[in-house]
């Protein structure tokens, strides 16, 4: 028992810190501080139907954020506007959607101690980014931000978040109790459910995850957690 925490959790001897054999860390509200970026996109993709339809479209997305605006705009027009989007509507909005983001994205902030703990993981657990984020955009963000170094894979839609953390344990063939994701959204919790993977979360402006055993306000925290979870 002692061999097998030894070699699969890797304990770090300088600071005695215990790293899971895979790291997966949602983007927005939790590696950047970008929530409200992707709030105002949700809220002025449906502004041109009125107020009260957009601040719906944006209620519905902080209720279920770490969805995919691709898989979320069809959703919203059915549910709001009571009809199919269109593939032109589709297309255009995904794109404006975009334009608006991306930059500001980049421009946002680390979350505190984010990129310390991303420092602490190399050579000692692999890390990912796991996203709703388009993920050639989601690459782009990451590698303009200068922290493309630290990630061993990027990961956005397409592809769900579970289907992210399958690939990568399969791959690797490590323990679903030897990985933990870290996210502000009831998606990355539900990814983290599914493959019964460890799940720590981050309690972003807009997190609804209040109610979690293992929750942190910034990556200083996070450190004692994981000793804790792995005790």
């Amino acid at each position: 028992m002692v061999l097998f925490v030894f070699v699969n959790l890797r304990r770090n001897f300088v600071n005695n810190m215990i790293y899971p054999e895979a790291v997966f860390l949602d983007f927005d509200g939790v590696v950047c501080e970008s929530c409200q970026i992707k709030n105002a996109a949700y809220y002025n993709s449906y502004a041109e139907f009125g107020a009260d339809i957009a601040q719906r479209a944006l209620d519905y997305h902080l209720l279920h954020g770490g969805v995919s605006r691709v898989k979320l705009f069809p959703i919203l027009h059915r549910m709001l506007l009571g009809r199919e989007i269109t593939p032109e509507e589709h297309k255009m909005m995904s794109e404006r959607f975009t334009s608006w983001v991306e930059q500001e994205v980049v421009k946002a902030p680390l979350t505190e101690g984010v990129e310390d703990f991303l420092k602490s993981c190399q050579g000692r657990c692999r890390v990912y980014v796991s996203s709703g984020t388009p993920q050639d955009e989601m690459r782009r963000i990451v590698e303009a931000k200068g922290i493309g170094k630290y990630f061993d894979g990027v990961f956005g839609s397409p592809d769900t978040k579970d289907m992210h953390i399958r690939a990568i344990l399969d791959k690797f063939s490590i323990k679903n109790s030897n990985a933990l994701f870290v996210g502000d959204a009831t998606t990355d919790r539900d990814a983290a459910k599914t493959t019964g993977i460890r799940f720590i979360a981050r309690l972003s402006e807009d997190s609804i995850l209040h109610d979690e055993k293992f929750k942190i306000e910034n990556f200083t925290q996070i450190y004692s957690l994981i000793e804790e979870m792995w005790q």
